[in-house]
């Protein structure tokens, strides 16, 4: 997991996650272990070489509430936020 310094409204450090540091065979799950690690309120930033809407299908599948919003929307790269509601 790469260390961007991003910030949330309330000054937390929030962590960006570059998928293509993860191995293609595990990168699905480790992002949603990563997510369902967050706290509530708790959010990270996904870096993707596209955007990644197999993966937020998934994303519903997870115990809990989620949301995403795209931060920056390619070409070269998408930033999508994802945060654990409740």
């Amino acid at each position: 997991m790469s260390h961007e310094c991003q910030c949330n409204n309330d000054d937390t450090v929030e962590e960006t996650l570059d998928v293509l540091e993860i191995p293609h065979t595990v990168r699905h799950a480790a992002i949603l272990g990563a997510l369902a690690a967050l706290p509530v309120n708790g959010s990270l930033l996904l870096k993707a070489p596209h955007m990644p809407n197999p993966l937020l299908s998934e994303v519903k599948d997870l115990e809990g509430e989620f949301n995403h919003e795209v931060v920056k929307d390619g070409p070269e790269h998408w930033l999508v936020r994802l945060r654990r509601a409740a």
